[in-house]
């Protein structure tokens, strides 16, 4: 979303409603508002700018912001700045935040389309009840056009438009095939096939997220409980998902009806989940890592990889982000962020999954490095269902 230098608008808000029964409004009202701005200045750094609106919201100036994943390491420590209540004559009162960021670029004659537009991430941000949002011109869809893919989504779904594609997991030192990802796609009537990155966002922003999560995770279920017993399948979950305990019925219904292992099921989630509500999600996790399903870290490397949260999350497996192993034998610092995530993982007895495997070089090397499991399109490209049963002999 940025460029190396590049500095970040962002507006903070503090909710308001007040914890503490005995306070007089005028006297609420001023704590708040000093708590309120002592927490934000123990969170920007030196380099950055702040400047009060109003009692409970803020504008900020994050410097020097050079990608989306400096944007999560910062709203990650948003978070965990205003995770404590703060205490007022011994009596807690909780400091809910809500921030919306945008890109601020050259010119200060941009200062006020920034503003504009990170104003539109925060109502974005207070609507999902998410911790923050960015701002994206994608994420501002006509609501008529994005209407009509809501429904197009539902047709597709009672028309049996959706498919899963499987893309193989292969052992790296013996390139023996381990499993698959299961990936959604769209196959529209007119004979175009859609990828997820073009409607998931949409989903994720309304219901029909859990209906199509649940029919994905039944339906890789139903096809593994027809593969030999070594092999898994990995299915990716929206953060989102992860909020409600009905995710756990549904895996668990899926198991059971289909008599299969729950260790062959492995459940992938980014590194976002830690961003908001981490006790309930860590509660999630554990609840389904306790069944016995496992859990993957997916595109890891490209949050915030707090090592204190890694050291906390229930999983079993890291995938590497393709980005870093694309580039691993051309860029060292690549090459030093690959080695290091499988070093560290493995010293945590976990997994280690490299994506984006495009050369027999770069399978290689990971394999030298010890990685466990590659997939990429040196293998091959996600395939319908029958020609990877076809194609593996399955």
């Amino acid at each position: 979303m940025a460029n190396p230098g590049n500095s970040v608008v962002g507006l903070v808000e503090l909710a308001e409603h007040y914890d503490v029964a005995d306070l007089h409004a005028s006297a609420s009202f001023n704590v708040m508002r000093d708590a309120f701005h002592d927490r934000l200045k123990s969170w920007i750094r030196p380099r950055d700018q702040w400047r009060s609106i109003n009692h409970n919201r803020a504008c900020v100036i994050l410097q020097d912001i050079g990608s989306e994943g400096e944007l999560e390491l910062a709203a990650a420590k948003l978070g965990r700045v205003f995770r404590e209540p703060h205490l007022y004559r011994g009596r807690p009162m909780h400091l809910h935040v809500t921030a919306g960021f945008a890109e601020l670029g050259g010119g200060n004659q941009n200062m006020t389309l920034a503003m504009r537009q990170a104003a539109i991430a925060l109502n974005q941000a207070k609507n999902s009840s998410r911790l923050y949002e960015v701002f994206s011109p994608g994420n501002t869809r006509n609501p008529d056009a994005e209407a009509i893919l809501l429904r197009a989504m539902d047709e597709a779904m009672e028309t049996g438009e959706f498919n899963l594609y499987y893309q193989p997991q292969v052992h790296a030192g013996y390139n023996s095939l381990v499993g698959a990802e299961a990936l959604l796609r769209w196959h529209r009537p007119n004979g175009e096939i859609i990828a997820p990155d073009s409607f998931i966002d949409v989903a994720e922003r309304h219901d029909i997220i859990r209906p199509l999560t649940w029919w994905v995770i039944k339906s890789a279920v139903a096809r593994l409980a027809t593969w030999p017993e070594q092999l898994s399948i990995a299915v990716n979950v929206s953060p989102v998902l992860l909020l409600r305990d009905d995710i756990q019925s549904v895996v668990h219904d899926a198991l059971d009806i289909f008599a299969v292992s729950a260790e062959r099921l492995n459940l992938e989630v980014t590194e976002k989940i830690m961003v908001d509500n981490q006790e309930v999600v860590l509660s999630q996790l554990h609840d389904l890592r306790e069944r016995g399903v496992k859990i993957s870290i997916d595109d890891f490397g490209t949050g915030f990889s707090s090592l204190a949260y890694f050291r906390d999350l229930p999983v079993d497996e890291i995938k590497i982000d393709q980005c870093f192993v694309r580039n691993m034998l051309t860029s060292e610092k690549d090459h030093a962020i690959v080695k290091a995530v499988i070093d560290l993982a493995h010293n945590f007895s976990m997994r280690v999954v490299a994506e984006g495997v495009e050369t027999l070089e770069i399978a290689e090397r990971l394999s030298q490095m010890r990685c466990d499991v590659l997939q990429g399109y040196y293998f091959d490209r996600p395939l319908q269902v029958e020609h990877f049963e076809q194609q593996y002999k399955l």
